[in-house]
């Protein structure tokens, strides 16, 4: 079944496709590509080890609706990095890898708890990272992203919100989460004015570079996570 957000942002990239001036991502649209990914990948990774650690019925069932739908989310952002030339990181960050391991090691009594508590915590960053976007953002086909992300992220907070009493999580208040239009930007150096795509940064090891004719399988199928190298 064909997505609204995956036919948005398809008829985006078509419209833009011949205009590099308006189509070229800006700084910001980057990081929001980069981190949105990442953060899919992660919340792939602690639905399925919830499918099976979760104790109650509810963090299970929340588990099963996060796979479905940061998968579909994730397929429509990196189809638009690969449109727009844009390179993502292989796996989620560091930060994300050790909660991902918290949810593995942690006692199957305080299983739910953290992972209501630190699932609110990872979606109020990646609220505050597509309002980064709406506010800072330059391509038409990332911002188009980010406004279908919000209403996904707002219901997720909102079934967290609910099922907190039941499993006793302690939801904090405000948490450390970066203000909008916060979110880091990469190196400022300025590229070649006869450059028309986003250069590959070579620093972080991990990353690969998508083609534009290269079907981008994501996590969650017998298929790799990451994007074709060249």
């Amino acid at each position: 079944m064909i997505t609204k957000t995956a036919v948005t942002v398809s008829l985006l990239a078509v419209l833009t496709a011949g205009h590099p001036g308006t189509a070229r991502p800006n700084a910001q649209d980057q990081v929001f590509l980069r981190t949105a990914h990442q953060g899919n990948l992660a919340e792939i990774s602690a639905a399925r080890i919830a499918q099976q650690r979760g104790t109650t019925s509810g963090v299970r069932d929340l588990a099963t609706r996060w796979i479905s739908d940061h998968t579909s989310a994730d397929r429509s952002l990196v189809q638009a990095a690969i449109a727009l030339d844009v390179v993502l990181p292989a796996a989620p960050t560091p930060a994300q890898e050790a909660l991902t391991a918290r949810y593995r090691n942690a006692p199957d009594a305080e299983f739910d708890p953290l992972w209501v508590s630190t699932q609110v915590t990872e979606h109020q960053r990646a609220a505050s990272l597509v309002t980064a976007e709406l506010t800072a953002g330059a391509s038409p086909t990332v911002t188009a992203l980010a406004h279908s992300a919000g209403p996904m992220i707002s219901t997720h907070l909102r079934l967290l919100t609910a099922l907190e009493p039941a499993v006793g999580a302690a939801i904090p208040a405000r948490p450390d989460v970066p203000r909008p239009g916060s979110a880091p930007l990469p190196p400022p150096a300025a590229p070649p004015a006869d450059q028309s795509s986003v250069a590959p940064v070579r620093e972080t090891p991990g990353w690969t570079q998508p083609r534009a004719n290269t079907a981008i399988p994501i996590p969650g199928g017998p298929w790799p996570s990451t994007t074709a190298a060249p």
